[in-house]
């Protein structure tokens, strides 16, 4: 990430802009990035997805974990590819524990987690019994949470109590899904609080998670496709590969502007 310059002239940056320029990335052995979202469909898992596809596009070398037995899509749609997608039952004691235990026995560059939808209501007792913040920092891992939003209340609920608990202790990625409508429309978050903390004091970085044709969204989740799978799959017409990959690379384009907290720069 390139760090800009404060500006000479009187042009007011926006809260965003100016989190960019303050925080600088610090380099760490590797990242465990934690995908939130505060309910089933906000797009978390969408989200989960598309930085697995990226990270093992890549070739970077990644953990994936699911953690959503209600909805295992992270699974349903990457366990086939090498080397596959463990599950972890966070909600049971000592479920959790693989997660950091892997850190220290394999040292992989990314581990990603997809959380359960609504985990801010007990990721706190999961952390804390594990020692996650302390032991992800004695052994070199920075963690980053990626939070979903939709434009309902419980998004920027579910966010304080996420900001509330880690604290400085993470760095923070928030992803506005536009399948529920334009940037301004996300009036609840973009006048709260939350926000300005995150943006201001906090070094958070914002983007927008394209939306995708329903259709094809539908398609490639009945035939349980990896997302680069559905860019040559023969079911789909050249047109719809094309929107496919248009959405694809918008998103990644999105993601890169949070490269050095998503482990994508490793």
């Amino acid at each position: 990430m390139v760090v800009k310059a404060k500006p000479t002239n009187n042009k007011q940056t926006t809260p965003q802009e100016s989190s960019q320029q303050t925080k600088t990335p610090q380099k760490y052995n590797g990242r465990l990035v934690l995908v939130t979202g505060d309910k089933g469909g906000t797009g978390k898992s969408v989200m989960a997805r598309l930085l697995l596809d990226i990270y093992r596009h890549r070739n970077i070398d990644c953990i994936a974990y699911e953690c959503d037995q209600s909805n295992p899509q992270l699974y349903r749609h990457y366990s086939k590819l090498s080397p596959g997608v463990q599950t972890l039952k966070l909600n049971q004691r000592g479920g959790a524990d693989a997660l950091q235990d892997d850190l220290e026995r394999f040292s992989p560059k990314v581990s990603l987690v997809d959380l359960p939808a609504g985990a801010a209501e007990y990721f706190e007792s999961v952390a804390s019994d594990i020692h996650l913040f302390k032991n992800a920092e004695t052994m070199g891992y920075r963690i980053t949470m990626v939070s979903v939003l939709g434009r309902v209340k419980d998004s920027v609920v579910q966010l304080k109590r996420l900001v509330d608990f880690c604290s400085d202790r993470v760095d923070y990625v928030v992803a506005k899904n536009l399948y529920w409508g334009e940037d301004k429309k996300f009036i609840r978050y973009n006048d709260s609080k939350v926000r300005q903390v995150l943006l201001n004091e906090l070094g958070g970085i914002e983007l927008l998670l394209p939306d995708l044709y329903d259709n094809l969204f539908d398609f490639i989740d009945s035939q349980d496709l990896t997302f680069r799978e559905a860019l040559e799959h023969d079911g789909l017409t050249v047109s719809n590969r094309s929107r496919i990959f248009d959405w694809v690379d918008k998103a990644e384009t999105q993601l890169e502007t949070a490269a050095w907290m998503l482990g994508l720069d490793i």
